[in-house]
């Protein structure tokens, strides 16, 4: 028979009433545990304060959060900022903060695939009721830039603007003069199928140009793709040859 079993459920008076007992010096620990019916490890425990779901005389239930409430108020005021500059996030979005949240700070979560699960967002939510799920409203720029109070003298040179484009290896090829009535007429190219090639360029209002960013399609990147580039371009290569979130953010070290 384990000590849970022999003792049963104890009640959280009973912890409490044992706690000040050991307090007082009434008796030993185990003399404790003994008389009011808590098994001596979990009466150990909340003497020395290691057990994760109770702190003083407040206990939670269920498992614990896999971020600390410091990590996740950083959160809040994040996903708050976002939303108050109009570019908020998603539920998607949120789950992934998380995950890179916790791998950036080398804390040991129970977070998978890239992204936290529904549960955890449910539990997030719960614990944070400033937040909510909202549908929010279409808002063009030049209304959002209606609510903007703060006014910048921002010159030419300090007023930037990027994009990115897909560059295909076939071009679409223009219309031809052929014969009337023919029901196929073809044009010579390359491939039937092009390979998708992201560029991302940035200028600012005077005209100067930062050097671009181009993402190939493929697993590994060759040498030969930097042929021909302009100066100062950087190169990078994914499977759908788009940008991902991990490759922007690399363009904007480089962009700084």
């Amino acid at each position: 028979m384990t000590e849970c079993a022999k003792y049963g459920k104890w009640s959280e008076q009973n912890m409490n009433e044992a706690l000040i007992a050991f307090q007082n010096g009434a008796a030993g620990l185990n003399e404790i545990a003994r008389r009011y019916k808590i098994p001596k490890a979990t009466l150990k425990r909340r003497i020395d304060d290691t057990n994760k779901n109770v702190h003083g005389s407040e206990k939670k239930f269920g498992r614990g959060a896999d971020l600390p409430p410091e990590l996740e108020g950083e959160i809040v005021t994040h996903v708050l900022e976002l939303e108050r500059r109009l570019f908020g996030i998603t539920r998607s979005d949120l789950r992934k903060l998380a995950y890179d949240v916790a791998e950036a700070n080398g804390i040991r979560h129970r977070l998978k695939n890239g992204q936290a699960g529904n549960k955890w967002y449910y539990c997030f939510m719960s614990r944070h009721k400033e937040l909510s799920l909202r549908q929010p409203e279409r808002t063009s720029s030049a209304r959002a830039l209606g609510f903007t109070k703060e006014k910048h003298n921002f010159g030419p040179s300090e007023i930037y603007n990027v994009d990115e484009t897909g560059l295909s290896t076939v071009q679409r090829p223009q219309k031809i003069i052929g014969r009337k009535g023919k029901h196929q007429i073809g044009s010579l190219t390359s491939g039937e199928r092009g390979v998708n090639t992201t560029c991302v360029c940035c200028f600012n209002a005077a005209g100067m140009y930062s050097p671009p960013m181009l993402n190939f399609k493929r697993i590994r990147f060759k040498d030969e793709l930097k042929e021909s580039a302009p100066p100062g371009t950087i190169f990078a290569c994914s499977e759908s040859g788009w940008i991902t979130s991990e490759l922007f953010v690399n363009w904007l070290k480089h962009f700084k």
